[in-house]
Order: C-alpha cells, then structure tokens, then sequence
C-alpha cells in the first residue's frame, strides 16, 4: 500500500489546523502592528511628539495646539486608546508646544467638534511610540480642527500620519513619514 494518498489527505488537513490557531490581539492592531510599545522618560516621548508635530505643522504662535485626553488606540478608528499622562501634557505644555487638552465635543458625527477657549485650533492625539529597530521609533499623529467655544467653526479636517524617527545628537529628528491608511 502506497503512503502517498495518505499524505495527500493528511498533510492538507493539518496546513488547515495548523493555519487555524485563535488569532491574537496583535491580529487588530492597525497601529504598531509587528512592534514593542518602546518605554522612556516623558521628557524623551514628548521630544517625540514635538519632532512628529513640527513634520505636521509648521508651528507658529498663532498654531494653537491642545492634546486629547486618549491616545490613538492601537485598533482601527477613534474609539478608546488609554489616558494620556498628565505628566505627557505638562512636558508638552513646558515645551510651548500644546494650550491645554481638549476632549472635542460634536454636534453631529462629521461635524467640527468644540473645545473651551476663545481660540481655534488642533486637536492632536498620539499613540504609544513603538520600537521599529535598535536606533528607529514610531508613533503614530492625528490632528483635527476645532472650533472655540462659541462663534464661527473652521471647516472639518482631520489626518492622521505615521512618523520614524532617528536619534540625531541630543534630539530627535523625522527620519520617514507616511500618511496612515483608513
């Protein structure tokens, strides 16, 4: 009797088993996919920050910033993501670089949301920074516009952008940058 017929039934059947095994968490993740949430100082992940905000912005005084009270989830879309540190917020703040946090409020689902305050401005959120290689990190950026409080809002706009950044001397610098997929 020939082993060939059995291997054809057999070896199929365990690809599919094999193949088949619980999908993991990382299997979701749309940011970060493949990489290590890199841990560091606040100091250092808010020089992070502000490299991946000057890539996005050219910022001026009249750029007002406010950061969002989560961090980009590592699943799709906008929904949950953990707190961001107020120790995050206040390095940023120290920096000059954000006005305060806002958590934006809509009227309607594609609407431009409000925050407090007499100005508009940019909503931004980040997400953890990865670890891409021994000298390479990753984090992912979102802004939105915002409107003040009260008055005219500016048109909707919202992107979101992935940043590798490089250790150059004592500061970190945008080595690569892409637009993030929907």
């Amino acid at each position: 009797m020939s082993h060939v017929p059995l291997c054809r039934t057999i070896v199929p059947l365990l690809v599919v088993v094999v193949g088949c095994g619980k999908p993991s968490a990382e299997d979701s993740y749309v940011r970060g996919h493949g990489r290590t949430v890199a841990t560091m100082p606040v100091g250092t992940e808010a020089q992070i920050m502000d490299a991946a905000v000057h890539a996005a912005f050219d910022v001026e005084p009249g750029l007002f910033l406010r950061v969002h009270p989560r961090r980009l989830a590592r699943t799709a879309g906008d929904g949950g993501g953990a707190p961001t540190s107020p120790a995050l917020v206040r390095a940023l703040r120290d920096r000059g670089l954000v006005i305060g946090t806002c958590d934006p409020i809509r009227s309607a689902l594609k609407d431009t949301p409000r925050c407090s305050g007499a100005e508009a401005g940019y909503v931004i959120r980040a997400s953890d920074v990865f670890r891409v290689s021994a000298d390479t990190l990753e984090i992912h950026l979102s802004a939105e516009t915002y409107g003040a409080a009260t008055g005219k809002k500016p048109d909707a706009l919202r992107f979101e952008k992935v940043y590798q950044l490089v250790k150059d001397g004592e500061r970190w610098r945008v080595a690569r940058e892409a637009r993030a997929r929907e």
